[in-house]
């Protein structure tokens, strides 16, 4: 998995902290953005603004 913020594949971590939510958190560790990959695509659910 690709980061869509930026772009990384090295620091993808699935978020422990979403507390059954959302059935795949996806987190960079890089850039700290959250995701979740569904049928219509790719939802961004945060973005760490620099």
């Amino acid at each position: 998995m690709k980061c869509p913020i930026c772009s990384t594949t090295n620091n993808i971590e699935i978020d422990m902290h979403s507390d059954g939510y959302t059935k795949d958190l996806l987190e960079c560790t890089n850039c700290e953005a959250l995701w979740t990959v569904t049928s219509e695509g790719i939802v961004l659910l945060n973005k760490k603004v620099a």
